[in-house]
């Protein structure tokens, strides 16, 4: 396919610094006084449960909004980097990691809700893509070879500059962009429709499902869609070793809008969102979460 070769971002030029696209209706603390040390926030779809863990990903935690309850999923190592629920939020998939002499041994398991009980799902590998869940299983990749339950699902990967999409069972490769030294923060439109991803060096990227360009909202880390047009993301700044900014933005999906949602200095980053609850979730620096309702004009 035709490569797009960017050299600067289209886009930002007429990104409206100061758009309202959306009215915050609350920002509020969770958990405080009650749990430390709360990072990786990861929402279900509905919104009505969240996952954090610490900030070197152990110590995976759901938080249950209705019953104020915070479980313990998982102490294992790097279990919170992959984790997320299923498509109705009864489970939690998520990848553990253990040593073993020189090497990092990566295996995917499924945390029930209702029964705490967890499962593997997978043999222990080296290379172990995050796994998607849907209503009918799962899927995932071990040292290259597809893993599921549901191998039909529609699903995308990175690696390294090159973009993976799945569908029907078939995987192709894309690069969209080029010159980027990698891609990551992959994921799929609620609608299944659109893919999403960070080009380092140019920013969010959203192509259809054939790899062609869509759209360059900006260059915002850890995006993540808020349903199918709006994306909540991170704007952050560094001197090559530590955050000396780091914010919350909206975006709409085609890149004509941006919002503020949190200054700069309140070194604020990793969202989630769920577009059903009107909920946004964030960590901040120093192990805090914060839950934003907003309501899209």
């Amino acid at each position: 396919m035709k490569k797009l070769l960017l050299t600067v971002m289209a886009f930002v030029g007429v990104v409206s610094m100061n758009a309202q696209i959306a009215t915050v209706e609350s920002v509020t603390p969770l958990l405080k006084g009650v749990e430390s040390e709360m990072y990786n926030p990861v929402l279900s779809a509905d919104g009505s449960r969240l996952l954090f863990s610490n900030c070197n990903y152990a110590g995976l935690r759901m938080y249950d909004f209705n019953d104020n309850v915070v479980t313990k999923v998982s102490t294992e190592a790097r279990a919170g980097f992959d984790a997320t629920f299923s498509p109705d939020g009864n489970e939690i998939y998520f990848v553990t990691q253990t040593r073993d002499g020189n090497r990092n041994l990566r295996q995917v398991k499924k945390y029930d809700i209702a029964s705490r009980e967890t499962i593997e799902l997978t043999r222990q590998g080296r290379v172990v893509g995050r796994p998607v869940a849907t209503t009918k299983g799962f899927a995932t990749t071990i040292d290259g070879q597809l893993v599921a339950t549901d191998s039909k699902t529609t699903r995308v990967r990175t690696e390294g500059t090159q973009l993976f999409v799945s569908k029907n069972g078939v995987e192709k490769a894309y690069t969209p962009i080029e010159g980027s030294v990698g891609y990551i923060w992959a994921s799929l439109s609620p609608d299944g429709n659109k893919v999403m991803f960070f080009a380092a060096g140019f920013g969010i990227v959203i192509t259809d499902l054939n790899g062609k360009v869509l759209s360059t909202p900006g260059n915002y880390e850890a995006p993540v869609w808020y349903g199918n047009n709006h994306i909540v993301a991170m704007n952050a700044t560094n001197d090559g070793h530590n955050y000396r900014s780091s914010q919350i933005v909206l975006l709409t999906a085609d890149g004509s809008q941006k919002q503020e949602l949190t200054k700069p200095e309140s070194m604020t980053m990793n969202p989630t969102a769920s577009i059903a609850a009107g909920k946004i979730v964030y960590a901040t620096i120093d192990g805090r979460l914060y839950q934003m309702n907003i309501k899209l004009k």
